[in-house]
């Protein structure tokens, strides 16, 4: 706590001095010391960090001439006050990122509602006792739901598993499909003298090509 109230001194100091160089190196610490709780999901550390923070967007709104004025530290603010309200927001997301067993599981459960463990183990090709560890992980992260029916246990994603799934699901790249040129008000003549030579042409060199 001793450093970030240092850095976050000298930054108000570089704020009044007008020092753009120490400004930038202060405010790159600060980011990364929160950085380093969020990722490390520290929950002291994040609410030391927020604590510290917090009166910065302010002066920041009238002092800071290096970026857009306080918006850092406003985005920082609630960055770190969601990741404490909300649970563990990183630890979800790293749960279901596609190349886990977690997220495998999860595109399973979204593809197949429902599913058991017993069939999680053949789609996964894991063994039964690890998927169930898995299951035990995603629940108490509450992405995903588990219901008894009978003997057996169906699982189902929850709100939260959905967004988090969607917010980790690789893009989709389509393939651009040439589409036929349609140009019913060209001159046939014209176009066959600009491709003539098997390298399209540009317009204004049609005068040499004529």
């Amino acid at each position: 706590m001793g450093n970030l109230i240092q850095h976050r001194d000298i930054y108000k100091q570089a704020l009044q001095s007008k020092d753009d160089n120490v400004l930038l190196r202060e405010k790159a610490w600060l980011t990364t010391a929160a950085a380093s709780a969020l990722l490390e999901q520290d929950t002291e550390a994040m609410r030391r960090v927020r604590a510290c923070c917090a009166d910065l967007s302010a002066l920041a709104d009238r002092f800071d001439t290096t970026g857009k004025p306080g918006d850092r530290w406003r985005a920082l603010g609630d960055v770190l006050t969601l990741a404490l309200e909300s649970g563990k927001p990183l630890e979800q997301l790293r749960l279901v990122l596609p190349n886990t067993v977690g997220g495998l599981m999860m595109k399973h459960i979204k593809d197949q509602p429902g599913i058991t463990p017993t069939e999680l183990s053949q789609r996964c090709d894991k063994q039964l006792n690890h998927i169930s560890n898995e299951i035990k992980k995603l629940e108490n992260a509450g992405l995903i739901h588990c219901f008894k029916r009978g003997k057996n246990k169906e699982i189902f994603l929850s709100i939260l598993g959905k967004e988090a799934l969607d917010s980790v699901a690789p893009l989709k790249i389509v393939a651009q499909q040439e589409s036929k040129r349609d140009y019913r008000y060209i001159d046939g003549k014209r176009e066959q003298r600009l491709t003539a030579s098997g390298t399209p042409r540009l317009p204004f060199a049609e005068a040499a090509v004529a």
